[in-house]
């Protein structure tokens, strides 16, 4: 059984803590935040935990075997090495560090601690996206040529102290938001050559941004991200791909009632969005669990998530730039 240490009481420590009430072989028995709601989230979302304002405070104390971490992008790296220094098991929340620099701290901390270490890139979960995985690995589209994702919402407006609006915190929308569909397009394609983005922004109390990025893979695939935070407030989130290969297509558009059409396959078809539904992110922490109950790797890597902040910052400094980034240039 696996004891969990929670750190933070915002959104995502809410969504975390309810899924480990349906993850078997794992329990949240301490709660650590900054935050002044900690004592009523403990008593809503982990009854009978302890409640610690200090994180380190509660690694010293509570009776836990594993950390996880769903607070700010800057303190991911602290987090996670005090975690490592006690030789606990550690799930942290994407982006898995805010620089290059941090992110390669947390690799080193990982590999010299021997602990299990997984960033929360939670798309990896979700049904419509690993079918689409299974799917293109089964070479049902076959050579991948082009691959578009969109991820579109309103501001985040729930952040302690409108955190996400500050970019030296945050990042901005490229690397809270736009690195899931990087990470997962890396999954489908591997690793990425050059980035070349357009930003537009403003400040009307939260930070507004929409970014289109062009990538070029590797092996030559081409992709594309385009991601907002720039729309309306109540908005509905909307994500959705199109992945175009030599024989064949996959779309999802959440706002279609089905969730993927397949086209120009010999089993062109549509599949019902309710044939496919499932909580992600009880199944990223089941995952999780797993790989600590039974001494396996996790699929994400500390690698993957090191890639998946380096494709975001060429991004940010593509943007800047006006000009395409290698991701060699970045953090070197």
């Amino acid at each position: 059984m696996q004891r969990v240490g929670l750190v933070g009481s915002g959104l995502m420590a809410t969504t975390h803590a309810n899924s480990y009430q349906e993850v078997d072989d794992a329990e949240v028995v301490a709660v650590a935040s900054h935050g002044e709601n900690r004592d009523e989230f403990a008593a809503e979302h982990a009854p009978g935990a302890d409640v610690y304002y200090d994180p380190e405070e509660m690694m010293d104390d509570a009776d836990v075997t594993v950390i996880d971490a769903c607070t700010p992008t800057p303190t991911h790296r602290p987090l996670i090495e005090a975690a490592a220094d006690r030789g606990l098991d550690v799930f942290s929340e994407k982006p898995m560090a805010r620089t290059v620099e941090d992110a390669e701290a947390v690799v080193n901390a990982v590999e010299e601690s021997g602990i299990t270490f997984m960033t929360g890139h939670v798309l990896r979960f979700f049904p419509e996206y690993a079918e689409a995985k299974r799917r293109i690995d089964d070479g049902e589209i076959g050579t991948p040529g082009t691959l578009r994702a969109e991820r579109l919402s309103s501001p985040p407006r729930y952040g302690t102290e409108n955190w996400f609006s500050d970019k030296a915190q945050s990042g901005g929308v490229l690397l809270d938001m736009a690195i899931h569909d990087f990470d997962f397009l890396r999954w489908v394609a591997g690793d990425v050559e050059r980035v070349f983005t357009r930003t537009a922004e403003w400040d009307n109390d939260h930070l507004h941004q929409h970014a289109a990025v062009h990538l070029r893979f590797e092996d030559g695939t081409v992709g594309q991200v385009e991601t907002s935070w720039a729309y309306p407030e109540d908005t509905p989130f909307t994500t959705a791909y199109e992945f175009a290969g030599s024989e064949g297509m996959l779309e999802f558009d959440s706002r279609d009632e089905h969730s993927i059409r397949i086209s120009g396959t010999a089993d062109d078809a549509n599949v019902p969005a309710s044939a496919l539904k499932t909580s992600p992110y009880t199944a990223e922490l089941r995952h999780f669990v797993d790989c600590l109950e039974n001494g396996t790797e996790p699929k994400i890597s500390p690698e993957d998530a090191r890639e998946a902040v380096k494709i975001s910052l060429a991004a940010i400094e593509s943007g800047e730039r006006g000009e395409p980034v290698e991701l060699s240039e970045v953090g070197a």
